[in-house]
């Protein structure tokens, strides 16, 4: 790996942005060494992570699903905008769009999410926010937990980059359940990064190589 690069992260999120703020406390306290935040995209102009992102001086942008003729189209200019900014890496943060194929081809192998599940359990497509947690309590499941896992085009199908497990408690309710996983994604993603891009990187030009050669 070029130890004297930075690599530079794209941000993608929807709402509140709480794995980005995260995200940003680690690279500002050390924790996420030679990397930075080059740019953080929304769908939502108004989206809370947004707005933190421009209160902390970094570059922001966001786009109106409205305004494009498709989710190819969309998604194209959201590559567009990310490789305008240099970006090695592409990090869900809570952004609630499924990625297509111009996105998926821009970053092969280079997009990370972060799921409120142990995958490959309680995944795929409806699995999303309060319904993975609802689910795992109505079946009584003793752990769960969450995942960070690379973007393919099977949803949350990709490789697992890291897993953190919380136990499920008799007295859970799909609330306390989520604060309590929340709070173990905003440590986890943070080093899944990390481990990411010292193994991903570390041949640079192999695209895949990190899919060959998944932590688990």
């Amino acid at each position: 790996m070029n130890a004297s690069k930075k690599w530079r992260l794209g941000m993608l999120l929807s709402g509140r942005g709480s794995n980005f703020e995260a995200i940003q406390e680690a690279i500002e306290q050390g924790q996420l060494p030679n990397t930075e935040v080059a740019i953080v995209v929304s769908n939502h102009a108004d989206a809370g992570g947004l707005m933190l992102a421009q209160s902390k001086g970094l570059k922001t942008a966001a786009f109106d699903k409205q305004q494009f003729e498709n989710r190819a189209a969309f998604d194209r200019a959201v590559a567009e905008t990310l490789q305008a900014h240099q970006v090695d890496l592409v990090i869900l943060a809570g952004y609630d769009r499924i990625i297509s194929a111009p996105l998926l081809e821009a970053y092969p192998a280079r997009i990370l999410n972060i799921h409120p599940s142990l995958l490959p359990a309680y995944g795929g497509k409806g699995m999303v926010g309060i319904k993975v947690h609802e689910a795992v309590v109505e079946n009584r499941e003793a752990h769960s937990g969450c995942t960070v896992h690379i973007v393919t085009d099977v949803v949350d199908g990709g490789a697992i980059v890291g897993q953190r497990s919380v136990p499920v408690l008799d007295s859970d309710t799909p609330e306390t359940l989520a604060a309590r996983i929340l709070e173990q994604e905003h440590q986890l993603y943070s080093q899944a990064i990390r481990e990411f891009i010292a193994k991903y990187f570390a041949q640079e030009g192999e695209t895949d190589s990190y899919e060959r050669n998944a932590l688990v």
